[in-house]
């Protein structure tokens, strides 16, 4: 199935939709008696997150609207912006043993987040050409490599581990859809492993967690307290859910519930087919996000479909990973379903982005490896 050109995917959308639903009602429940109980207004969190929502949509509007051709032009520029924001990001205070969030005229936001969709943008305009010299050239596939690695550096260095592998596993996705040879790949992904091995030294808390990780899962270590709930909270929702409000693990037992661990909340009470649900409806996106790309009119397109929707699918395996034991935890949000204006913000662009493909496909498949079919 596919739309007619001029038209936007609306299978896409309406899916979307529905999980950004499902992340108020979520949110809500999982909110509302922190709320009243440390604020005095069971109303206070979900207001805030509605208000997040609107200006989420308001930017995946606008990213609908303009032609996605001219990403390609503001990109260095928006790049150069985010750097800076990221090592203005070094000065604030830490929140949780890391700075990760940045304040400019009263509002906060993470850098790193949107960097995710920045560096798909950036990767996308470098393999966009017909013959892309980052494939064929040495010295410039050294010297996007060095950006590339200096930026997924600086979020480690916040210290964020689960953030900068998440942008790392998109850029390597990028590289790969982009069309480099497997050999140079595996190359370039062997690069990070000193700095990561240097990075547990000078964060031994990040060493901890992962050892505590290890010991949990390869042997009769404990899991971590955040891991322990969230088990306990899926278990007790069982096949069918304890049912929309009557979660339990919410009531100061899980922390962080409605932002890093929702998919917690939400299938304690909505049980194994909730989650069936919505893992359902993250196959769907990704099978649009594949769908648009693989008709996307040019190679840019191509590769900004094809990253986006990486994106999406990487980070909800990574909080899903975390949220079931598979993964050390890293405090990354589910994808339309967290509390935080950040993501949901960078994954409403784009699916902004996406739906612009769309309406602009002309049926010719650039197909896998940008090769036209």
């Amino acid at each position: 199935m596919m739309a007619k050109k001029g038209s936007p995917d609306i299978i896409l959308l309406a899916v979307v939709i529905i999980l950004v639903m499902i992340g108020v009602l979520s949110i809500y429940s999982a909110s509302s008696f922190r709320g009243a109980e440390e604020y005095n207004d069971a109303f206070l969190f979900i207001r805030m997150h509605l208000i997040k929502v609107i200006m989420a949509a308001v930017f995946m509007i606008i990213a609908y609207n303009v032609d996605y051709k001219y990403i390609k032009v503001i990109t260095p520029f928006t790049l150069l912006l985010f750097v800076i924001f990221l090592l203005m990001v070094f000065s604030g205070p830490k929140v949780n043993g890391s700075r990760r969030t940045l304040s400019l005229v009263g509002i906060g936001f993470q850098p790193s987040e949107f960097m995710k969709l920045i560096l798909i943008c950036y990767m996308s305009a470098l393999f966009s050409k017909k013959r892309p010299r980052i494939i064929e050239d040495k010295d410039t596939l050294i010297v996007h490599y060095i950006i590339f690695i200096a930026i997924v550096g600086l979020v480690f260095l916040e210290p964020d581990l689960g953030t900068s592998l998440v942008m790392f596993f998109i850029g390597l996705t990028m590289y790969f859809i982009g069309g480099m040879p497997l050999r140079k790949m595996a190359l370039l992904a062997s690069v990070p492993i000193p700095f990561v091995i240097t990075g547990f030294l000078i964060f031994p808390y990040q060493l901890q967690r992962f050892k505590d990780f290890w010991n949990s899962v390869f042997s009769s270590g404990q899991m971590s307290y955040q891991v322990k709930q969230s088990i306990i909270g899926l278990a007790h929702g069982g096949f069918a859910g304890v049912g929309y409000g009557a979660g339990k693990q919410k009531l100061f037992f899980l922390p962080e519930p409605f932002s890093d661990f929702v998919l917690a909340s939400y299938g304690e009470e909505m049980g194994f087919i909730g989650l069936v649900f919505l893992f359902l409806l993250l196959i769907i996106v990704m099978w649009r996000g594949i769908h648009i790309a693989i008709n996307a009119p040019d190679k840019y397109g191509f590769m900004l479909a094809g990253g986006i929707s990486a994106m999406i699918l990487i980070n909800a395996l990574v909080n899903a990973g975390v949220v079931v034991n598979l993964l050390p935890t890293t405090g990354l949000p589910f994808p339309f379903l967290s509390y935080g204006g950040s993501s949901l913000i960078v994954h409403l662009i784009g699916i902004g982005i996406l739906l612009n493909i769309s309406k602009k496909s002309s049926g010719t498949q650039i197909g896998f490896m940008g090769v036209s079919s």
